[in-house]
């Protein structure tokens, strides 16, 4: 019984567990590069935004370039309050990533702060082999998400924690008496 509930417990983990990098918005490609963006949170949302690039150049990922984000808003201002938090981009500014920067060492990434909804335009700024390139991706991001929801598993792991040990706990008495 026991086992049961630790393998659930561990899926439903591992279901709410985020992969390295995030979904993949966009594929191009740019002279002898092929540019690969991802991002998290999927969806998009005002607020802290995980971006990393993948490069491959023939079939090898291109390790020694330099890469930048810049986000520039499209659409007209959002309504809604704008979201400054930690980490929010003035648009047009370079912020550079870094390889190795979410965990996969294959992956230029960086963490950007994107202060409204609405429509965006994000621009990677490659520099390889003495060519500069910069990519273009169109972003759509939806309005910030309340802050339960977001940290909803993080809020529950304490008390969930301590369920697991008091249960663990019962369990042990129980076997030490029989």
């Amino acid at each position: 019984m026991m086992a049961r509930l630790v393998l659930f417990f561990w899926l439903v983990c591992l279901g709410l567990a985020g992969a390295d990098g995030g979904r993949v918005l966009g594929e191009r490609n740019m002279n002898e590069l092929r540019v690969v963006l991802f991002a998290q949170p999927d969806p998009l949302r005002a607020g802290p935004v995980d971006f990393g690039v993948y490069l491959e150049t023939g079939d090898a990922p291109a390790l020694d370039a330099l890469v930048g984000f810049r986000l520039i808003k499209l659409s007209a201002p959002s309504p809604e309050a704008a979201w400054r938090g930690p980490g929010c981009v003035t648009p047009g500014v370079s912020v550079p990533a870094v390889l190795g920067h979410a965990g996969n060492k294959l992956v230029y990434s960086a963490m950007l702060g994107i202060s409204e909804p609405g429509l965006w335009e994000l621009s990677v700024d490659i520099r390889h082999k003495g060519h500069v390139s910069t990519v273009v991706f169109e972003l759509s991001v939806m309005a910030q998400s309340s802050p339960l929801i977001d940290w909803w598993p993080m809020v529950l792991m304490f008390p969930g924690g301590m369920l697991l040990y008091v249960w663990r706990a019962r369990i042990l008495r129980k076997r030490r008496r029989s």
